[in-house]
């Protein structure tokens, strides 16, 4: 009986661990980065593209977490992001880009 919680513990740090993009963005090619520090996988799809954060968030980097997701996203896609279109939080970011240039 004391193996199954350890096994659930396990499957839940498993797929903590993933790096895979939401189901909108289908088969997306990741491209990965570091930026302020953190790894970043970043994903495109089309004018939709989602950041993923790597690792922990130390906390006096929190505040501008989000402003380096969102540079990581415009690096890896050479675009700008409709602003009123990201949304997420400092582990993972979606957003739809601007690609007009």
């Amino acid at each position: 009986m004391r193996t199954y919680p350890l096994s659930i513990l396990a499957c839940v740090l498993a797929l903590a661990a993933c790096d895979s993009p939401s189901p909108l963005l289908g088969a997306a090619e990741p491209v990965r980065l570091t930026r302020g520090g953190y790894d970043i996988t970043v994903w495109r799809a089309d004018d939709r593209v989602e950041a993923i954060r790597h690792g922990f968030a130390k906390h006096a980097d929190k505040g501008q977490l989000r402003e380096t997701l969102m540079q990581a996203m415009r690096d890896a896609t050479g675009c700008g992001l409709r602003p009123d279109s990201v949304d997420g939080d400092i582990g993972v970011l979606r957003a739809r880009l601007d690609c007009k240039t």
